[in-house]
């Protein structure tokens, strides 16, 4: 259970981080690097979930005695 809110935060945590920094270059007229940040911040938390989805078919497999 805890470590299913630790990846929440997480996000939570990634995606402010990248709203503010999208925030800060885009109104230095920066909206390219703006763009990448958020681009970079999405596939961060892309990779973390498709990290959890392949925990979850590996537990589901055990459950199930799927070889």
């Amino acid at each position: 259970m805890g470590a299913n809110i630790d990846i929440i935060f997480k996000i939570a945590g990634v995606g402010i981080l990248t709203a503010v920094l999208h925030a800060l270059l885009k109104h230095a007229g920066k909206e390219e690097q703006a763009h990448l940040a958020t681009l970079a911040g999405v596939a961060i938390i892309l990779m973390w979930v498709i990290d959890l989805l392949g925990n979850l078919f590996e537990q589901v497999k055990t459950v199930f005695r799927l070889f």
